[in-house]
């Protein structure tokens, strides 16, 4: 079978799978092996708990292997049998969660696949055995020995899983895949394909056997991690374009495997929407990312990986997910990744030239924020070794919202900016409190709890025993700046009806929105009528400059110490998730005409119905002081209809670079009509393959939940 046959099947079974496995379909062996694993473990300290344990579950977990497999990464996904069930049923009320073995290891966070790939997993049971004796012969606690023996027995699992799938290959008649893992038990991978089946197997083992509820990971710049060992392939004849084309392939497809049926964010929406839910299957919604482009510390230029891997991007696959890097310099890249969001593809795209620029600002070193990362759904990561100490902030609907109650009148708009800030200062001063506390004492005690996160992590071996506040290079804080639109408009009101106009006081229209504008319907008419972000107003467009640049400027003001400097990492992100339909729900009506109960803007959106084209938008959201935020989503319905000539992928080439040669941050496309959405409603086995970005992840349209369709089918479509 040739390599291009095995990886065209390879990918039709992930599509195959994304749209008709069972839903009851669940990690059966995953759940008996890590409950026999649990009992036998369960008296041992904890990072024994994970390397022994983990041990027991790798070496008797099976090993699946078929005819087209090009790389190695199977496992055990079935509808349980009425038996298996009953078993199934008293392991998931012991909450399964709470098993030693994936209890830590909640994903979220970027592989450390440079090191991976430099020293392989037989480097860094070297180098564990190294610093073993190293902190041994200096007289170190039994507990940091304890740490390191942990870390040691889990690349050890790991190593000899390996080893078992190899064998398996062996008699399978599988010679290559058995050579690949034969080889990485020995050494560091020596190739495009070792590197990659090394990667794989870190990325199935963390998801399927020791991944905790929605483990999602990013396996990081493949096209720059591997692009040495694919241009000696290429250079030594051991490998062709095409074939190593076949490689990403099957990776792709064996990144879909662990994927269920179903939408997580808005389930709630309907008590009756079926799925495969985290109970049965804790990673059945978890994306996997790739990320490709951008500028690198190597000053890589042209890039024939990126290319490659932008090629084999696979349109009616949801994983990977790619994040795709824009510097303003490759455009064979971007017209490749255009005519991939022209077939509605899994892409996320940001913009290097404001994304870097806002990690240099928080302090994080040049070699560090030229390799940022960003982790599902659109969440922030710092290359180099960042952990994610606590989230602050709130919606600043109800930030804005807040602060107009806390008056009983205003002389000025600066006025009111005033309240809004010393506001927004009060809800995050605690938490950059608690911050210096921990983070910036000498009192940080010993980080004790060992995570397979940890063990593939940069630096992990090296740091062993630290301290928390040592063994973090970049302790960060989430800080919140979510639904700027809504916000925006509610400062426009006030602006434009008390000050500008002065057709109300502050405590009419404040009055007439807390009720929820019954019996004041020209007061909501006005309301309505005043400018609205999105629609490339400048006066509305430069409340959401003012008042981000505002919160900036207070989360700076916060970051920054007594002496002058700054000594508490923030990444500021403007994603909500879903959360502007509870977070709307909850609260009352607001001044820009917004009803009781109704959704905030999702993300960097304008407000639904109030968008006059998609080039308005991307100018208004484009003036926000992109430089100090990290990561967020906007998301962008195209109409297909417009995207069916010939013209579409230049029209989408156009607008991503015009977007991001005016500082906007980040894109996400979905290319998909309202009348196409309904019909899908109507029949949906018709439309299996039709694929929408929620937030950072794609979903199948046709497996959302009703109340999950109607509000992507809410949101404005833009032509």
């Amino acid at each position: 079978m040739k390599n291009t046959e095995k990886a065209n099947r390879s990918i039709q079974e992930a599509i195959h799978l994304l749209r008709e496995k069972p839903f009851e379909s669940t990690l059966v062996e995953r759940y008996f092996l890590l409950d026999e694993a649990w009992d036998a473990v369960k008296d041992l300290p904890q990072p024994l708990q994970l390397g022994k344990g983990l041990a027991y579950v790798l070496s008797k977990a099976s090993l699946p292997i078929t005819p087209y497999d090009m790389l190695l990464g199977r496992f055990d996904d079935h509808v349980p049998s009425a038996e298996e069930q009953e078993r199934l049923d008293k392991i998931w009320a012991n909450d399964p969660n709470n098993n030693p073995i994936v209890r830590f290891n909640g994903g979220h966070f970027t592989i450390d696949c440079e090191t991976l790939v430099n020293i392989g997993i037989v480097g860094y049971i070297n180098k564990t055995e190294q610093k073993i004796k190293k902190v041994q012969a200096e007289g170190a606690r039994e507990d940091v020995i304890t740490y390191l023996e942990g870390m040691k027995l889990t690349y050890e699992a790991i190593r000899d899983y390996i080893g078992r799938y190899g064998k398996a290959a062996l008699d399978a008649c599988q010679t290559e895949c058995a050579e690949v893992c034969f080889s990485l038990t020995q050494n560091a991978p020596q190739t495009f394909r070792e590197a990659l089946q090394l990667i794989l197997f870190i990325y199935n083992i963390y998801l399927v056997y020791a991944g905790a509820m929605v483990a999602c990971l990013n396996v990081g710049r493949l096209d720059v991690v591997l692009l040495p060992l694919y241009l000696e392939d290429l250079k030594n004849c051991n490998l062709t374009e095409e074939d190593a084309g076949c490689l990403i392939d099957d990776f792709s497809a064996k990144m879909s495997l662990h994927l269920g049926r179903g939408e997580h964010q808005m389930a709630y929406l309907n008590d009756d929407y079926e799925q495969t839910g985290w109970l049965r299957n804790p990673v059945y919604e978890s994306p996997g990312y790739i990320t490709i482009g951008g500028h690198t510390n190597e000053n890589i230029s042209d890039n024939p990986l990126s290319i490659l891997f932008a090629k084999h991007i696979h349109p009616l696959l949801k994983n990977p997910i790619y994040v795709c890097r824009y510097d303003n310099k490759n455009e064979k890249l971007w017209s490749i990744l255009s005519s991939k969001v022209k077939e509605n593809a899994s892409l996320l795209l940001y913009n290097d030239e404001t994304v870097i620029p806002a990690h240099l600002h928080i302090g994080i070193d040049k070699k560090d924020a030229i390799n940022y990362s960003i982790h599902p759904c659109n969440w922030p990561d710092i290359a180099g070794g960042s952990k994610i100490v606590g989230i602050c902030g709130a919606p600043l609907p109800i930030v804005v919202n807040d602060a107009l109650h806390s008056v009983t009148s205003l002389s000025s708009m600066d006025e009111l900016y005033t309240v809004i800030a010393n506001h927004y200062g009060d809800l995050i001063k605690q938490m950059f409190s608690d911050y210096r506390a921990y983070y910036l004492s000498n009192n940080s005690s010993l980080y004790d709890i060992l995570s397979l996160s940890e063990c593939i992590s940069e630096d992990c071996i090296e740091n062993a025993g630290k301290s928390s506040r040592e063994r973090t290079k970049y302790p960060a804080l989430y800080v919140l700046l979510r639904n700027i639109g809504t916000a925006a408009d509610m400062l426009s009101a006030v602006d434009h009806l008390v000050f500008k106009e002065k057709k109300y006081s502050l405590a009419e229209l404040i009055g007439a929105a807390d009720d929820d504008f019954e019996n004041y319907a020209d007061i909501l008419s006005d309301c309505l009528k005043s400018p609205k972000f999105g629609k490339n107003n400048d006066d509305a467009d430069a409340h959401a400059v003012r008042l981000m640049s505002t919160l900036l400027d207070v989360i700076d003001e916060k970051a920054t110490n007594e002496n002058g400097v700054r000594d508490i990492y923030t990444l500021n992100v403007t994603i909500n998730d879903s959360n502007h339909l509870a977070d709307g729900k909850a609260m009352n009506a607001t001044v820009d005409g917004r009803r009781r109960g109704a959704p905030f803007t999702e993300n960097l959106s304008p407000t639904v119905g109030f968008s006059s084209g998609v080039t308005d938008v991307l100018n208004s959201v484009s003036k926000l002081p992109f430089n100090r935020i990290h990561s967020g989503a906007l998301n962008i319905r195209l109409s297909k209809s417009v995207m069916t000539d010939d013209n579409g992928d230049k029209i989408i080439h156009a607008l991503i670079k015009s977007y991001f040669n005016k500082g906007g941050m980040q894109l996400q496309f979905s290319i998909v009509d309202t009348d196409e959405l309904r019909k899908a409603q109507a029949a949906p086995n018709e439309y299996r393959d039709l694929l929408v970005r929620i937030t950072g992840y794609s979903a199948n349209f046709v497996d959302m939940s009703k109340g999950a369709q109607e509000e992507f089918i809410r949101r404005e479509e833009l032509k």
